[in-house]
């Protein structure tokens, strides 16, 4: 039987019911501020080639965004966009940064939702942190994001604080 933590790695069908109310306890009582940092730190530990292999359509088998159904792959493109724009990146740095020239999320591909998180990750990882925690209460569309080590990398950034937390009011 396998852990909640090794059904969350693989991504939402691996998840079961349990795993979600899990998560939200666990994961989606962080205060969002502790959370974006946590999430900005993980994208900033993994290898821009391990990010790559995770979220670039058809390497090792996987397409993390094609997987998510439309409004949700809709929905985090917006987001996305949304957290570049808001740090004042404007569209003519992220096309030339990114290579997209898509700004319609409604019709943004896997292929360009993977080439905008890349840059991200690259060039902007407090704003893919602010993006991942718009998703803190959704573990399969910040699974999608992340992949599995920057889900590691976030879970040990997290745990870390909380026994820092936990030891200073005992």
């Amino acid at each position: 039987m396998s852990t909640p933590f090794e059904r969350w790695s693989q991504g939402p069908r691996g998840m079961q019911q349990q795993d979600y109310q899990s998560w939200n306890q666990n994961v989606g009582s962080v205060p969002q501020p502790q959370f974006t940092h946590a999430a900005t730190q993980a994208f900033q530990q993994v290898n821009p080639q391990d990010y790559y292999g995770h979220t670039q359509p058809g390497v090792a088998g996987t397409d993390p965004f094609g997987s998510l159904p439309q409004p949700q792959q809709q929905g985090l493109a917006q987001t996305l966009l949304n957290a570049l724009f808001n740090r004042g990146v404007n569209q003519q740095q992220v096309a030339q940064g990114a290579g997209i020239n898509n700004f319609d999320p409604s019709r943004m591909s896997p292929q360009e939702l993977a080439s905008l998180a890349q840059w991200m990750q690259q060039n902007h990882p407090e704003a893919l942190g602010q993006a991942a925690a718009q998703y803190q209460n959704q573990p399969d569309i910040l699974s999608s994001l992340m992949g599995n080590k920057a889900l590691l990398a976030l879970g040990a950034t997290l745990g870390a604080a909380f026994l820092a937390n936990r030891n200073r009011t005992s």
